[in-house]
């Protein structure tokens, strides 16, 4: 019996890599309708008819919504209420890797958190709002073992001082660090890498807080979809980074245990989603195993993943900055270094 005949699910960043490959495995699992959310109708409309022909079926619909854009998302949104389809799925997948010259969204936040993080708070935050998450609904935002300060220096994957401790690159407080980071005060300390191992640690906080704030009415997870070189994730870096990413990684990472195929990346998303055993604890996050980047998902308990303090400060910041809550007070960085 196909318990998923009556689902419908949302994917961002569905044209290519990782989100191409959750739509198709979506199909497989007998979803009735998968939204394809991609930043242009072209790349949309595009992926649908590749898919349709691999799957043989044709549950896809289309949308256009740029996530790094608060405009682009709140529009995507509106959209999606005006089709009153409810979810059961929501898979937060878009994002890039910035290479190590800043760069804006409209909005004047750093793109490759923009992109992680900002618009897929909005859809997320008006989706519920107006009802339209199924009752225990599950959303999944992608994540990354960078955001577990573990890898190997040379993928110079670090988090900022605030992430884990008290800060004086971005600011003193909590919430004025994070403010601070997210519009990219601070050019003369923007590291590509830096910014995107950071970005994904919010999208942890992030999930944690959706948990605790709307456990009643969803389960909220950060998953990572491992090491996987062969998306275009990677695309804007340079230097050596870029020869390691898209030269050397593709070719000998799998047999280092340093990479492993988008389907099997897009599988851990999967998983997560058609987890009807409820083996994945909600709010939590999931990457591969300590100081790893492939082989099978394991809950990350690093203490600076699990601060609540962190997770709730991130969680005003993002309100306050896209407008989806009204202003608090900064929380001091004194309270929990």
């Amino acid at each position: 019996m196909n318990t998923n005949a009556q689902k419908t699910a949302l994917i961002t960043g569905a044209n290519s890599g990782l989100g191409f490959e959750a739509a198709a495995q979506l199909a497989d699992a007998g979803f009735a309708r998968i939204i394809l959310a991609c930043r242009t109708e072209e790349k949309a409309e595009a992926a649908k008819k590749t898919l349709a022909e691999r799957v043989g079926r044709d549950p896809y619909e289309t949308l256009a919504v740029d996530v790094a854009s608060i405009r682009s998302s709140e529009g995507a949104a509106a959209e999606l209420i005006r089709r009153g389809h409810k979810l059961d799925a929501l898979l937060l997948n878009a994002g890039m890797v910035s290479d190590d010259t800043m760069k804006k969204s409209e909005e004047g936040f750093e793109l490759s958190f923009a992109s992680s993080v900002i618009g897929h708070h909005v859809l997320s935050v008006r989706l519920l709002e107006a009802d339209l998450l199924n009752d225990q609904a599950r959303i999944v935002i992608a994540g990354s073992e960078a955001a577990n300060a573990d890898l190997p220096g040379m993928m110079d994957m670090k988090l900022y001082d605030f992430a884990t401790g008290p800060s004086q690159t971005f600011g003193t407080d909590l919430q004025e660090a994070m403010t601070s980071f997210m519009r990219g005060d601070k050019p003369d300390v923007f590291r590509g890498t830096h910014y995107y191992s950071t970005a994904k640690l919010f999208s942890a906080w992030w999930s944690a807080a959706m948990a605790r704030k709307f456990g009643k009415q969803v389960k909220a997870f950060t998953v990572s979809p491992g090491s996987n070189m062969g998306t275009n994730a990677g695309r804007n870096v340079t230097g050596f980074k870029k020869f390691l990413f898209t030269k050397v990684m593709p070719k000998i990472g799998g047999p280092l245990g340093m990479n492993m195929p988008t389907a099997l990346g897009a599988k851990r998303y999967v998983d997560v989603l058609l987890d009807d055993a409820n083996q994945f604890k909600n709010g939590r996050t999931y990457t591969s195993a300590p100081k790893k980047l492939v082989g099978p998902l394991h809950e990350v308990t690093y203490p600076h993943l699990l601060d609540v303090v962190r997770q709730e400060a991130a969680w005003e910041v993002l309100g306050n900055l896209t407008g989806t809550a009204e202003p608090s007070a900064a929380t001091p960085l004194s309270a929990t270094a």
